[in-house]
């Protein structure tokens, strides 16, 4: 009986945890591109551009192709304007971090539903799903050019706030590699692996090209917060047809 009870409040955090990373993500993202002060999109604006306190006053990108390299507009010599809508960037990736250690958390109810190699993946993917929230928090308490909406400070912001990014999109990728795996073993919707194995190119790409590209860095996203969505669905339906 207590075992039950403990297995649903796994299940529980497992719902909400996931629903809270994509519903907090994606609103404060949208926020902060609505008070976003210049033009952005995807192709030339990354995701962590809406999290800088200060961007250039000419409307132009953060970041420019100048000489075969990337420089930010104040190295290109531009003027700065402050950014209102970082706060709520930066506070989205606080939030969705903290949602999905919950939502990782929340695997522990499933972790002895197969055989024992299923059990250790389900504690690899648990202790995988802890370290990228905790990536995911620092990127949001270390913007690129701030620290925890206080400090302003590029020099050490931006060097923790790269390393930070860089180790999450591993995380990420390491994550898909065993939950399109894990998925197959507690037979949810084939669905859910093929897309989870499709989509770590884009986290590839992200890591090895040390995050070159801005498009790329959003499909890794959003992607990723869909196969969330599509886990957390998978499992609902899954536990109902258990009951």
């Amino acid at each position: 009986m207590f075992d039950q009870q403990k297995n649903d409040f796994y299940k529980k955090l497992c719902y909400v945890g996931g629903i809270l990373s994509i519903t907090s993500y994606i609103i404060f993202l949208i926020i902060a591109w609505i008070l976003f002060p210049n033009p952005a999109t995807p192709l030339d604006h990354w995701l962590s551009d809406l999290g800088r306190y200060f961007v250039p006053n000419d409307g132009g990108p953060v970041w420019r192709w100048v000489g075969g390299e990337w420089i930010t507009y104040i190295e290109d010599g531009v003027g700065s304007q402050y950014n209102m809508g970082a706060i709520f960037y930066n506070l989205g990736c606080i939030i969705a971090g903290i949602s999905m250690m919950i939502f990782f958390i929340g695997f522990f109810a499933y972790k002895n539903k197969v055989d024992k190699a299923f059990k250790i993946i389900t504690n690899i993917l648990i202790a995988l799903g802890i370290i990228g929230g905790i990536g995911l928090i620092l990127i949001g308490i270390f913007a690129e050019d701030g620290i925890l909406f206080f400090i302003y400070n590029e020099n050490l912001a931006y060097t923790v706030h790269h390393n930070a990014t860089i180790i999450f999109f591993l995380i990420l990728m390491i994550i898909k590699i065993f939950s399109g795996y894990w998925a197959w073993k507690l037979k949810l919707n084939p669905f859910i692996s093929v897309f989870a194995w499709v989509i770590i190119i884009f986290d590839i790409i992200v890591v090895f090209t040390g995050n070159n590209f801005a498009i790329v860095e959003w499909l890794s996203v959003l992607t990723s917060l869909g196969l969330v969505g599509i886990i957390d669905i998978g499992l609902f339906f899954r536990d109902k047809q258990e009951l």
